[in-house]
């Protein structure tokens, strides 16, 4: 379900934050009294925003208003995960997520807003796998739309954004601008048929794009 390593990878959804500020707002005195909206507590959240809708034009900057899901112990709050997740709506199981054996939950039916600052990198304490990002938004789409989606379907639509944000960190992990990785990306690829090498991934020409990432991480940095 997780990334062992994620590395200088970029900001992603079903990422997971601690010390991120969840507000739950409570109900009138009476039917026609206004909510109460108690102080926000400082707890864990994943975001739940594709990664392209995460991020302005520029593919890396965060936009300012990021929708996350509160993320918390099951047991603590008294919900009850069976062994094979079957009837469990509305969240996504996150098994161990801690490292402590317990049964995690991202709750899609307490969403919140937050300042995209709580979303740094130095909060992050755990990455959803590729698979487990596919488990992530497949819980999404159900508790959203009570629609039955396959993990497989998961992995084959999200595959080329995936294959991106990788691609993305080893350009991070060479020392190189994450901006010009994708002014690179947006530029065209020789001997492809596509007019850049972002629709060749697109297109699941991913060995090509690799290749060509590699030699052009092999030669020196003309931002430099």
């Amino acid at each position: 379900m997780y990334l062992r390593a994620p590395g200088p990878r970029p900001v992603f959804q079903g990422d997971i934050f601690d010390d991120v500020p969840i507000v739950k707002m409570g109900a009138g005195d009476t039917a026609t009294s206004d909510p109460k909206f108690p102080s926000p507590n400082r707890r864990s959240a994943a975001p739940i925003l594709y990664p392209c809708d995460m991020v302005g034009p520029d593919n890396v900057s965060l936009v300012k208003a990021q929708p996350i899901a509160l993320v918390y112990d099951a047991a603590e709050k008294g919900l009850s995960i069976p062994p094979d997740w079957e009837g469990v709506l509305g969240v996504c199981p996150l098994p161990d997520l801690r490292g402590d054996g317990r049964m995690w939950v991202a709750d899609f039916r307490r969403i919140t807003t937050v300042e995209r600052s709580y979303l740094k990198p130095e909060r992050r304490v755990r990455c959803l796998s590729e698979y487990g990002w596919a488990v992530y938004r497949q819980r999404l789409v159900g508790a959203l739309s009570r629609a039955v989606a396959r993990v497989d379907d998961m992995l084959t639509v999200g595959r080329s954004t995936w294959v991106e944000s990788q691609m993305e960190a080893s350009w991070v992990a060479a020392d190189r601008e994450r901006r010009t990785f994708h002014k690179w990306l947006d530029e065209p690829e020789p001997g492809l048929p596509y007019p850049t090498r972002r629709k060749a991934l697109e297109s699941h020409e991913f060995d090509v794009v690799r290749a060509a990432l590699e030699r052009t991480l092999s030669e020196p940095d003309p931002s430099a």
